[in-house]
């Protein structure tokens, strides 16, 4: 299987590449098959590269970065996983209020930066364990704020290897959802924060946490919430009044704190999940009429 990657192993590739893969190691799920290949690119020469070759090739690429909202099948998958958390990683302050944030940074690290330089907009990232870039493409959000709230515009490479600007206006923001052209690699992100005092960005960040830790599974792997919330009501709650928390399916479960995580209580397998996925969604469904819309991206092959 490796043989066919054997270019990426050109001078020119600065990052480190990895074959069969296990997914599991690198979801926040701790559930998935092996990948043929993961490459981690240290900057934009290594992306294009690697975009280059698998576009030449046809294979798949399929880019991560904290590995949260993803299920990966059981069968694993084919074609090469770009992981950015090993490039991307800076953070370049353009004034005061702006900054161009490499789409490998932690959301974590980024709002401990805005908090301690007294800057707003990012409290509720507060926990969130996802990379900019990944949290961007999704439009990431929790108690009020959203992604599109702080984001001016991004920086990225296409399959061919050229690099755009896409301003927010054409991102198309929406709940939990951000529109890039097809091919699209996310490399930076340029974002706008709101002045305002230390003090009091810390104790809302201090709030939320404290928040998350009593609504969210916090000792089990999970991918975070599995559904969208519909408009007007938690899909957390028509789960939980579907009768379904502490439901499981081999070693996953329907979690007992927030019906709309699914938990890995040991090792739990993706079939596993995706059953639990169809009962909450059929349950709610013949019980309120409502149809849930997944939050959580399943990519990967069956066993």
């Amino acid at each position: 299987m490796a043989e066919q990657y054997k270019l990426l192993f050109v001078e020119s590739f600065k990052g480190r590449v990895l074959f069969n893969v296990p997914m599991k190691e690198y979801t926040t799920l701790r559930i998935g098959g092996p990948a043929d290949v993961m490459a981690f690119p240290k900057d934009e020469a290594d992306l294009k590269h690697l975009l280059s070759f698998a576009g030449s090739r046809g294979f798949r690429v399929y880019v991560i970065g904290a590995g949260s909202n993803i299920l990966v099948r059981d069968g694993g998958i084919r074609g090469i996983v770009v992981n950015i958390t090993e490039g991307f990683t800076d953070i370049s302050w353009v004034d005061d209020e702006r900054a161009v944030v490499g789409a490998g940074v932690r959301l974590s690290r980024l709002s401990k930066e805005c908090a301690e330089r007294g800057l707003s907009g990012l409290e509720f990232a507060v926990g969130i364990p996802a990379t900019v870039g990944g949290a961007v493409c999704m439009n990431a959000g929790a108690y009020g704020g959203e992604m599109k709230d702080v984001v001016e515009g991004v920086e990225v490479v296409n399959t061919r290897g050229k690099k755009n600007f896409i301003p927010k206006a054409r991102l198309g923001f929406s709940y939990r959802h951000a529109e890039l052209p097809e091919g699209a690699v996310i490399v930076n992100v340029h974002m706008k924060f709101r002045r305002g005092s230390r003090k009091l960005i810390e104790e809302r960040m201090k709030e939320f946490k404290k928040r998350r830790m009593r609504t969210t599974p916090l000792a089990l792997p999970s991918a975070g919430s599995i559904f969208k919330n519909p408009e007007g009501v938690s899909a957390g709650k028509l789960i939980e009044d579907a009768g379904l928390k502490g439901i499981s399916s081999g070693d996953a479960r329907i979690s007992e704190v927030h019906a709309n995580y699914i938990v890995n209580t040991g090792n739990a397998r993706a079939v596993d999940v995706l059953n639990l996925i169809a009962l909450m969604r059929d349950r709610v469904f013949a019980k309120t009429g409502i149809m849930l819309e997944p939050e959580i991206k399943v990519i990967g092959e069956n066993s």
